[in-house]
């Protein structure tokens, strides 16, 4: 049933979207539309100013465990680049001139490790080396980015050793889970290809307009190896220890990934072996350089790593707070209402509206997938696009499993690519980018992907 309070929430959905096309920052409005919705619902000021701390606190709760994480990484890659054990670990990488070989190693690296991982610990574990990359050698950090969001995609859009995805959805649409990891296979495959060689010409137009010109780049790496050599004739005992660290930042984490592998930890679980791994290997590694600066500078490395987490964080959670507003979970948890949310029982309104055929039903299932991702978490969309593909079957006559799996591969491609507060968060923090960018960086890729997945489901 639409309400005054739905009506509010997609008038200021609709601001939003307006700002972000105008490459303009919709903080402020995401918080006025949280308190609108909030006084709407509960018919009074004082409970609308509620509803928006609220609305901060559970989003800010939800996102905690990612800033950590992603704080802790980049701690510890300041310690590395203190240490300058960066200079050691990234040397086989910065041998790597080729921007193709860099871009597709260090994507389809990104890709094995979601498969086993998921997104979030698979991108923090290799920020490690992809942050001395980005700084030494010739790829654009943004295109890096964008690479990255791909790569998540196809790795969680399948989620095949996992089965977190296609297990939600058969739970969601009533379908048999082998049935949906098959149908998933082309459509997951054929938008990966599209959408990385669509990412990879953009990062080559990128590289010839905005990149620092070769010579200068090359001429600051000829400084630093000459002033790199003389140090290390001036301090071997220094180079020493920097390589010390290296060897135990490589074999921690080549032993926490065997480790995950071996143990079939995934997801939270995942992320916290990583975290507890990484901030392990910080306190070896500044221990072991200097041990009598230590006391000092572990608490710069973490200073640096969570102020840089939470810049990037506390806007999102600010506008991630408005979309979660639209989602079951969020309107129980900030609004104390029950049942579906605004965005669910838009997708609903729209197939009441609309004749049902395979066409109008994945146009359908794909603007739910949209829309259930919109929160920042394309598994928030996969009950609702695997209620809605249920819901169209049975009204038209159409597969399920088909429109279900076109939803699967929809709301991931749009939470890793699209929404500045979903994965692209992530990989900016990691890659040292703005959200909004690498959103705006994806659209074709994104939009490429969702033609492609939309065209094989409908012939």
């Amino acid at each position: 049933m639409i309400n005054l309070g739905m009506i509010v929430y997609f008038v200021f959905t609709l601001l939003i979207i307006v700002t972000i096309f105008f490459r303009k920052k919709p903080i402020l409005i995401a918080a006025l539309g949280i308190m609108a919705v909030g006084i709407t619902e509960m018919n009074s000021i004082f409970g609308g100013i509620q509803v928006a701390f609220r609305g901060l606190l559970f989003t800010a709760t939800d996102l905690l465990p990612i800033i950590l994480l992603i704080g802790l990484v980049i701690a510890m890659t300041d310690m590395l680049k203190t240490t300058k054990s960066d200079q050691i670990i990234t040397k086989p990488f910065l041998k790597i001139k080729n921007v193709f070989i860099l871009y597709w190693v260090l994507g389809l690296s990104l890709w094995l490790l979601t498969l086993f991982l998921w997104p979030t610990p698979a991108v923090t574990l290799l920020g490690a080396i992809a942050l001395p990359v980005i700084a030494n050698t010739k790829i654009h950090p943004l295109g890096l980015a964008s690479g990255f969001c791909i790569f998540g995609a196809i790795g969680l859009g399948g989620d095949y050793i996992i089965q977190g995805a296609p297990g939600l959805l058969a739970q969601a649409s009533g379908a048999d889970l082998e049935q949906i990891i098959s149908a998933s296979i082309p459509l997951v495959i054929g938008s990966g290809i599209v959408a990385a060689s669509l990412g990879y010409w953009r990062l080559l137009r990128l590289n010839k307009r905005e990149i620092v010109p070769p010579k200068i780049t090359f001429q600051s790496k000829e400084i630093n190896l000459e002033a790199k050599e003389k140090d290390d004739r001036d301090k071997s005992g220094s180079d020493k220890k920097s390589k010390i660290v290296a060897g135990i930042v490589v074999s921690a984490y080549a032993l926490t990934i065997f480790w995950l592998l071996q143990s079939g930890l995934r997801g939270d679980n995942a992320a916290a072996a990583t975290g507890g791994v990484s901030i392990a290997v910080l306190i070896l590694g500044t221990v072991v350089f200097n041990y009598r600066t230590a006391l000092n500078t572990f608490v710069q490395h973490i200073q640096n790593g969570l102020k840089v987490s939470m810049g990037v964080f506390a806007p999102i959670v600010v506008i991630a707070g408005f979309f979660l507003l639209g989602t079951q979970s969020g309107s129980e948890h900030i609004l104390n209402r029950l049942g579906p949310g605004y965005l669910e029982l838009l997708a609903l309104h729209l197939s009441d509206l609309i004749y049902i055929n395979k066409f109008t039903a994945a146009i359908i299932v794909i603007m739910a997938a949209v829309l259930g991702a919109m929160s920042g978490s394309g598994f928030s969309a996969i009950p609702l696009v695997g209620g809605v593909a249920a819901a169209l079957g049975e009204v038209g006559g159409v597969p399920v499993v088909p429109l279900a799996v076109l939803g699967q591969v929809a709301a991931i491609w749009t939470d890793a690519m699209i929404i500045p507060w979903g994965f692209p968060a992530v990989v900016s923090a990691v890659t040292g980018t703005e959200a909004m960018k690498i959103g705006r960086q994806n659209i074709l890729p994104w939009l490429a992907a969702l033609i492609f997945v939309f065209i094989w489901t409908v012939i």
